[in-house]
């Protein structure tokens, strides 16, 4: 599933990485993510992920671009997840272009 980022301005998608760093300080043999692809297993490589899209997003976000040229970036990146809606929401409200 593509990640909500819509509520991680100001310096909230940092602070959800600083959390994906604890989570994976604990050594978790089982990761539940809230909304996922019910065929994939319950993976702790699922922060490793989470945290290269957030990388991405972040990278991005900061080349200020417009919110159809995050949105066609992130899903260019991302072509396999799930539901681009959050990805268009989130640019929209970020980048507000």
């Amino acid at each position: 599933m593509h990640q909500y980022i819509l509520e991680g301005g100001n310096g909230g998608l940092q602070k959800w990485l600083t959390a994906i760093d604890r989570v994976a300080a604990l050594e978790p043999r089982t990761v539940v993510a809230g909304h996922k692809n019910k065929d994939l297993p319950d993976d702790p490589a699922i922060l490793d992920r989470t945290r290269q899209y957030l990388l991405d997003a972040i990278r991005l976000l900061d080349e200020n671009p417009t919110a159809r040229e995050f949105f066609d970036r992130m899903t260019g990146l991302y072509p396999d997840l799930l539901n681009p809606g959050p990805v268009w929401y989130g640019a929209v409200g970020l980048l507000g272009k």
